[in-house]
C-alpha cells in the first residue's frame, strides 16, 4: 500500500504485460487521417489507370479492325493467327498501363517525408517518437503542459525559494546562514529517494540527470549548488525510520540521527497541509522565533505569489 522496496524485473519490453497491451493498443487503433487520404488516393489512381488501360485497349483494337476494313478482305484479315497476336500484345499494353499507374513508391516517399519532419520539429524542440504523429503535431499550434513543465523538458528546477523571511529569485549559497543552509541541504539529501547524476566538466556547465522523482531531483541539485552531494550527505545507517509520501498526508518525512546522536524529523509537502503543525520558524537573523501573524501573511504571500507564477510550492520543516 505504501513504502520503499526493491524489485525483480521478470520481462520487459513487447514481453511485460504493458508491452503486450501496447501491442494490441496499437493493432486496433485507427487510420491516421493522412493514411485515410492516401487509401483514397491510391483508390483514384487505380480507377484512372483501370480506365485509361480499357480505353487504350478499345483504340487499339477499334483501329486494328479499321485496318482490316482498309485491307478490302475483313473476314480473311480479321480472322487469322495475326489478329489473336495483335489483341495479346494490345492487353499486354493494357496491363503494362495499370501496373505503372499503381504508384509503388509512394509509401516509402511518404516514410521519407515524415522522417524528414520528425528531424525539423526536433529542431524546435518537439520531439514526436511515432513518424505517424508527424501529421498531427505538424498541424497543432499550441501544447499546453501542467505547471511544472515535465512534458517539454522532463526535469525541474528550483527558481524560487522564501527564506528566512525574504523571497530569492537567485539559488545561491549567499541566500541564507550556515546553520540553516546546513539544515536544509542535510533534510534534502535525506529526505529524498532520487538518485540523480551530477557531471560536473572543467569549462563546462553542470550537466545533470534527473533520476527519480523529479521534485526531489530539482531540490538535490540545490543542494548540490550548495557543496552538500547528496551521495557524500546521504548515509542509510543514520536514517532511523522514512514516512513515503502520500496523496492523504501530502507530505513526506524521514528520521534522522546526526554524528552527535541528536534525531532530527525532516519533512517536506504542501504548505498548506504542513503549516499548521508548525510552532517556530527561521527568522532573518537567523535564529530560531515563535511564529506570529506577521510570517503567517509573508508565508501566505509568498505561496500565492509563487501558485501565480505557475510554480509547484513545498514547504520544508524539521523537528
Amino acid at each position: 500500500m505504501s513504502g520503499t522496496g526493491l524489485m525483480v524485473v521478470a520481462a520487459v519490453g513487447k514481453n511485460s504485460y504493458y508491452g503486450k497491451l501496447k501491442l494490441r493498443i496499437q493493432a486496433e487503433q485507427d487510420e491516421t487521417p493522412l493514411q485515410i487520404k492516401l487509401t483514397v488516393l491510391a483508390e483514384q489512381v487505380g480507377q484512372v489507370g483501370m480506365f485509361s488501360a480499357a480505353a487504350t485497349f478499345l483504340a487499339m483494337f477499334i483501329h486494328y479492325i479499321y485496318d482490316c476494313f482498309a485491307e478490302g478482305s475483313f473476314v480473311e484479315s480479321f480472322v487469322s493467327v495475326e489478329t489473336i497476336h495483335e489483341v495479346i500484345e494490345y492487353f499486354i499494353i493494357a496491363v503494362s498501363i495499370v501496373v505503372v499507374a499503381v504508384p509503388e513508391g509512394l509509401p516509402l516517399s511518404v516514410t521519407i517525408a515524415l522522417a524528414y519532419s520528425v528531424g525539423k520539429m526536433k529542431e524546435e524542440n518537439n520531439l514526436v517518437r511515432y513518424l505517424q504523429a508527424c501529421e498531427t503535431m505538424g498541424g497543432a499550434d499550441n501544447i499546453c503542459s501542467d505547471k511544472t513543465g515535465t512534458l517539454t523538458k522532463n526535469l525541474m528546477t528550483v527558481t524560487r525559494m522564501f527564506t528566512e523571511q525574504n523571497i530569492h529569485e537567485t539559488i545561491a549559497r549567499e541566500i541564507m546562514s550556515d546553520e540553516t543552509a546546513k539544515l536544509f541541504c542535510l533534510g534534502v539529501c535525506n529526505n529524498s529517494s532520487a538518485n540523480p547524476k551530477f557531471v560536473q566538466e572543467r569549462g563546462q556547465p553542470l550537466r545533470i540527470d534527473q533520476i527519480g522523482n523529479k521534485t526531489e531531483c530539482a531540490l538535490l541539485e540545490v543542494a548540490y549548488r550548495m557543496g552538500y552531494d547528496y551521495e557524500k550527505f546521504r548515509n542509510r545507517d543514520r536514517i532511523k525510520k522514512t514516512f513515503p509520501f502520500s496523496s492523504e498526508r501530502k507530505k513526506m518525512a524521514t528520521a534522522y540521527e546526526d554524528e552527535k546522536g541528536k534525531i532530527y524529523l525532516f519533512v517536506k509537502g504542501a504548505p498548506d497541509f504542513m503549516l499548521p503543525s508548525c510552532t517556530h520558524f527561521v527568522s532573518k537573523d537567523g535564529k530560531i522565533a515563535k511564529i506570529n501573524q506577521e510570517f503567517l501573511d509573508q508565508v501566505a504571500h509568498a505561496t500565492t505569489d509563487f501558485a501565480n507564477g505557475t510554480l509547484r510550492t513545498l514547504l520544508l520543516c524539521y523537528k
